[in-house]
């Protein structure tokens, strides 16, 4: 049996303990649960009847093969270094850290210690994208071209002491949310050469006083350019909290998803009508799918779906649009370091 311990129950840990509740098929057992604030620790201890307890003494039980990582970004490499010294494997909120250093310390000590590491790039795991990428790959739909990608909606507030707003501990915009994007655009398209970036602050919230918006073009070594935005700045009274869209023009067609739409998914090809539409499947959990599916490599000893190493590429591509949105420049990824 795989025993896990959840550390941090915040949003994301919250929606982790769902996830876990949904998977009595499995061989697992959360056993416990930490968080610095007692409240949110005992909601999710309630979720999973887990023991609350602290990080140290989670570290020091052997029964502990899962720690789940669901803390600020600003704690991930030293709660990862802590966890793999002890022999814990790691499933890793994204972003996996703030730094190309940092990143690269959580997966060398890992690698180590002969433990696995994997990061929440849920995206991924999500049906309409997952949809998108093999339409990509088919010759019917062709390869794409252009594409564009929006994620967006009211500031992140729920953070402890408003710790999204510190770009220093959350990378801002592009690093927190859109890295979302710019990882499954990875996956689409390969590696990306460069790209362009500016942020702004459009919110009049008081919570947030830093860029809350920005947007982003990528050019891939493929030549495919995509366009990426991603806003913290929509306002509190929006209809729609939180909502995502793109859009991907290849030679033969074209593939639009807009998650506030009732049929989300559309396919139009140049020689033939629309001819596939589809929402999104209501009973599908993607990050109990991102759970199961490290969980099942744990158990196998098989390679991770999100890798570090992988991370760790995304990242670099958040980080360098940071410095084009600083330096009002293009930047080349391979710049970051």
């Amino acid at each position: 049996m795989q025993k896990i311990a959840i550390i941090g129950c915040g949003m994301m840990g919250k929606t982790h303990s769902k996830a876990y509740q949904n998977m009595k098929d499995l061989d697992i057992c959360v056993k416990y649960v930490s968080d610095l604030d007692h409240k949110k620790a005992e909601a999710c201890a309630q979720m999973l009847n887990a023991e609350i307890q602290t990080f140290e003494n989670i570290l020091k039980d052997p029964e502990i093969t899962i720690v789940d990582l669901c803390t600020q970004t600003f704690t991930h490499a030293e709660l990862t270094e802590k966890a793999a010294s002890m022999g814990k494997n790691i499933f890793c909120e994204k972003p996996i850290a703030l730094s190309i250093k940092d990143a690269q310390r959580m997966i060398d000590v890992c690698k180590k210690n002969n433990v696995k590491l994997s990061v929440g790039h849920v995206v991924r795991f999500f049906p309409e994208y997952m949809k998108a990428k093999e339409l990509l790959e088919t010759p019917e739909i062709g390869s794409g071209a252009v594409a564009r990608f929006y994620r967006g909606g009211n500031f992140p507030s729920h953070g402890t002491d408003n710790w999204f707003d510190d770009i220093k501990k959350s990378g801002g915009v592009f690093v927190d949310l859109s890295i979302h994007d710019f990882d499954y655009l990875r996956t689409v398209f390969g590696e990306p050469e460069s790209i362009i970036a500016r942020s702004v602050k459009l919110s009049e919230t008081k919570e947030c006083k830093n860029n809350d918006h920005g947007l982003a073009v990528i050019r891939f070594k493929n030549g495919v350019l995509a366009h990426v935005e991603g806003s913290w700045a929509e306002p509190d009274n929006m209809p729609v909290g939180f909502h995502t869209k793109f859009e991907v023009n290849t030679k033969n067609g074209m593939i639009h998803f807009d998650a506030t739409e009732s049929m989300t998914f559309n396919l139009q090809l140049k020689r033939k009508q629309n001819n596939y539409m589809a929402a999104r499947p209501s009973e599908y959990n993607p990050y109990e799918q991102e759970l199961r599916v490290f969980i099942d490599a744990v158990q196998n000893g098989s390679e991770v779906k999100v890798s570090g190493e992988e991370a760790l590429k995304s990242l670099r591509v958040a980080l360098a649009a940071n410095i084009s949105a600083k330096e009002k420049r293009p930047v080349l990824i391979e710049e970051v370091k």
